[in-house]
């Protein structure tokens, strides 16, 4: 009875300590606007300016930094770094990336036309905001065949990727509650 008790309570506290483990927060470092920087160290540290703050993983390709009011969230796409934050009083935007070591998305569980988006991540992204930024890219881009890439959702704004033309050009929508905060292109203009 006693080796029964023990097994279990072993498989109990094994069950509430082991959790989903994710790799830690790519190093990077980006200035955001309202002179907000964040910068991340190889040890999987997070700081926004200057100032310790915690690291939220929510999948091996998205992590939400917080600190001080403000949340930053990076989603890692097709070895990219995407970053927005969302501070006091409703400021938000897109943060450049000034600094960033080689990142690479995990491997693939299985071949599909989205197999490095989680389910879950697209899933969580109210479909208003899809629509929004899907019309928001049209606007913007005055080309009517769009189509949502990928989309990660966040406590700060939600993130929506949509493909533009024949080549599905990649842009990048933030939006939250059907309101469109930023569309900007993902392109590499140096290759233009």
């Amino acid at each position: 009875m006693n080796a029964i008790v023990t097994a279990v309570s072993a498989s109990v506290i094994l069950v509430f300590t082991s959790g989903v483990s994710f790799a830690k927060v790519p190093y990077f470092a980006a200035k955001c606007p309202t002179d907000i920087s964040v910068e991340t160290d190889r040890a999987g540290r997070a700081y926004l300016s200057g100032q310790k703050a915690s690291v939220h993983s929510a999948n091996a390709n998205y992590y939400e930094i917080r600190g001080a009011g403000v949340t930053v969230s990076v989603a890692l796409s097709g070895g990219s770094l995407n970053v927005s934050y969302t501070g006091k009083h409703g400021a938000n935007g897109i943060c450049q990336v000034v600094e960033q070591e080689k990142v690479e998305s995990p491997p693939p569980a299985a071949a599909s036309s989205q197999a490095t988006v989680p389910a879950k991540a697209l899933d969580d992204v109210p479909a208003r905001d899809k629509r929004a930024c899907l019309q928001a890219v049209k606007r913007t881009t005055h080309n009517p065949k769009v189509t949502v890439l990928e989309a990660f959702s966040s406590e700060a704004n939600n993130t929506v990727t949509v493909g533009v033309g024949p080549q599905k050009a990649p842009w990048r929508c933030l939006v939250k509650r059907g309101r469109v905060a930023d569309v900007m292109s993902q392109a590499n203009e140096g290759g233009l």
